[in-house]
Order: structure tokens, then C-alpha cells, then sequence
């Protein structure tokens, strides 16, 4: 389901085509996702890369790992670590993970980058984490302050070069008792749905609501990383990480441009274990997020 952030009560602001869902809405200061059945307060998004994974369900946890290839919109791939990231380094330079980079490259922790020079890998670590730049550009480290933020369509489509974004909520999903929770503003349909489920990232003919609380564990903003990339999501105020799957698109440039800030809608799972509760926008609840290889297992780290 395509979203798109609004600013105070919503409506639905349009619609892109995605092969699932609709449009969705997301107020500036909710925590929930509006789908075509409504609209207030939440937002999300997605597009392409690939994984698989199981959920406990219940517990609210899941673990999984990445597989096949799928695709969406985006500007960015969802493979986050540069050609055969699973390489010993067998070659006869040791190039490792970046066995085959003929440019600079993500780490498949998103830590550094680096590329193979003279059967060599030649190594930088990123402080801030590493940002995936659409092909054919290299990647970089991101910097401390944002230089790239814009947000001029329905939805962003361009990670921004510093990592954070202001966290918000929406979706279907298990809370920590297992208890599994609604979304009254949102129809809990991704725009990333079938990649899920050709993935095996959701129980094979799942329904949008089962395939979301079967993941537990997800995002917006796939047109920015890529349909299914793998998200290591942080706060920086209490260090606590979660690995989650981009599996939506959104949220809007409407409410983006109010706080003058990229945002990340993450499934509410998911500001419970970050934040102790869900946020909106106006709570400026900051998030790090950086790409991490499709194959992290989803879920608390």
C-alpha cells in the first residue's frame, strides 16, 4: 500500500500504483497508518531486495534470513553489501566481502566500505554507518549532518546521508504479551506484500494483516531503501538496535516537509521496544538507520 504522510486529520491523498493497497495518510503527531479505509495518523512505505524469515508470533520476535531476490520502486538497491558479500577471500588478494567491487561498496554490517584494488580490499571504516547510493554512483559514509534532505513527490525516494530520521507507527502487528494489534486507520496491506510473500517472509497465501503481524518486525520507506532491504534501526538515546524489513512505501512528503525531517513509520512493535510507546512526527522521536546485508536476522539485537 502506497502512504503518504498528512498533517492534522487525514484523508487520502493519492493513490500510486504498486500492485497492492492504496494510498495512505499519516498525521504529523499520530503513531497509526491511514490506508483507503481511513485516515489519521500514521504513514509507511515500500520497495525492493529480498529475505526470508520466521516470526514467533506470539512472542513478538522473529528471526529470519534473506534469500532469493525480488523487486519494487526505489531509488536504492535492497542488497546491502557489495558483490559476493558471502566470500571467504579465497582470492588471491583476500578481497573478502568485497571480492569483485570494482568501486566502493557497504559492508554487509553497514559499518564500512570498501572496494578490491590490485586483489587487495581496500577498507574505510564509516563511523556513522555506510549509505548505499543508487547504481551506478559508490557508495559513502554518511556524515553527522544532513545535506540531501528533500522530499518533493508523494513520498522520499533518497536515504538521507546522515542516517536519522524522526520515528512514527502504523501497521498490524504482536505486541510483547502476543497479543496481536490493529491498526483502525490503516488496512495493514503493504505495498511490498507480494515480494513478501514470494520471499517466504510471511506464511505462503498470507493476508496483508497476517503477513505484517507475522513479520512483526518492519518499516516504511522501501521507495528510499528498496522493497524488503534490511534496516538496522537505533536509538541513539538509550542504544537500543532492532534489525527490521523495509516492507511499505511512505510516509508522505506532506508531513515530512512540516517537521522539515525525513521520517521512518515503523511498525508499532517497533517503537515499543525503541521508545517504550508509540511516536509521532511532532515528538521528533529520533531514530539511526542504517542498511545492513539482506540475510540479518529480523528482530531486537
Amino acid at each position: 500500500m502506497n502512504r503518504v504522510l498528512c498533517v492534522g486529520p487525514c484523508i487520502v491523498a493519492c493513490a500510486v500504483a504498486c500492485g497492492v493497497g492504496g494510498a495512505h495518510n499519516s498525521g504529523v503527531d499520530g503513531g497509526g497508518g491511514g490506508g483507503p479505509e481511513g485516515g489519521s495518523s500514521g504513514s509507511s512505505g515500500s520497495s525492493g531486495s529480498s529475505g526470508s524469515s520466521t516470526s514467533s508470533g506470539s512472542s513478538g520476535s522473529s528471526s529470519g534470513s534473506s534469500s532469493g531476490s525480488s523487486s519494487g520502486s526505489g531509488s536504492s538497491s535492497g542488497s546491502s553489501s557489495g558483490g559476493d558479500a558471502g566470500s571467504s577471500g579465497g582470492d588471491a588478494g583476500g578481497c573478502g566481502e568485497f571480492t569483485g567491487d570494482t568501486q566502493l561498496t557497504c559492508s554487509g554490517d553497514g559499518n564500512s566500505l570498501g572496494d578490491c584494488v590490485g586483489g587487495m580490499a581496500d577498507v574505510t571504516a564509516c563511523p556513522n554507518g555506510c549509505l548505499h547510493e543508487p547504481s551506478p554512483q559508490a557508495s559513502i559514509c554518511m556524515g553527522t549532518t544532513v545535506t540531501n534532505f528533500s522530499c518533493t513527490g508523494s513520498y522520499g525516494t533518497i536515504p538521507v546521508n546522515d542516517g536519522n530520521y524522526y520515528i512514527t507507527s502504523f501497521g498490524c502487528y504482536v505486541d510483547s504479551s502476543g497479543t496481536v494489534q490493529t491498526d483502525p486507520d490503516d488496512n495493514c496491506i503493504p505495498s511490498c506484500l507480494s515480494q513478501a510473500l514470494a520471499a517466504g517472509l510471511c506464511p505462503a497465501g498470507s493476508s496483508g494483516p497476517a503477513c505484517e503481524e507475522a513479520i512483526n518486525w518492519y518499516t516504511a520507506d522501501g521507495a528510499r531503501f528498496g522493497c524488503l532491504a534490511r534496516l538496522r534501526v537505533t536509538n541513539p538515546a538509550n542504544g537500543k538496535s532492532v534489525i527490521a524489513v523495509a516492507l511499505d512505501f511512505g510516509p508522505g512528503c506532506s508531513g515530512e516537509n512540516t517537521v522539515s525531517h525525513a521520517v521512518l513509520d515503523s511498525s508499532g512493535r517497533i517503537d515499543d521496544y525503541l521508545f517504550g510507546g508509540e511516536e509521532g512526527a511532532s515528538d521528533k522521536a529520533l531514530v539511526h538507520v542504517v542498511q545492513v546485508d539482506d540475510s540479518t536476522p529480523l528482530g531486537p539485537l
